[in-house]
């Protein structure tokens, strides 16, 4: 900031610009917080209020059985939807609203993290 520069015109807020999310970052998302994210929480929820909360039954089951196969499930399952969401690019892409779908995947995922560990921290 020059002498001449005024700190009002230093901090322009018409100078911030947003860029769109590209198509890769969206795809990454999606598997961050449905893999990773999911993953974690439902640990967190099933550690501290138990395996029998958990929605999904087939989670449920495998919960009380071998936790260690629900890591393998989620990372198998994120992994695919992964490897085709970016090799079917071209497609999702030609869909008319493509980014508002991959909006609406990551807020929902976000909305299960975020109750997974209300269920788990209102448990303690």
């Amino acid at each position: 900031m020059s002498e001449a520069e005024t700190l009002s015109e230093a901090l322009d807020p018409t100078a911030i610009r947003f860029e769109k999310p590209s198509y890769v970052e969206l795809v990454l998302s999606v598997v961050v917080i449905w893999g990773f994210g999911d993953a974690v929480s439902t640990f967190v929820a099933a550690a501290h209020a138990g395996p029998s909360l958990e929605g999904n039954p087939w989670i449920r089951l495998l919960l009380t059985h071998e936790p260690l196969l629900v890591v393998a499930l989620k990372a198998a399952v994120v992994l695919y939807a992964g490897v085709v969401l970016l090799e079917c690019r071209s497609v999702v892409e030609s869909v008319p609203g493509w980014r508002v779908w991959f909006l609406g995947v990551i807020s929902a995922g976000v909305f299960v993290v975020l109750t997974n560990l209300y269920v788990g921290l209102a448990a303690i």
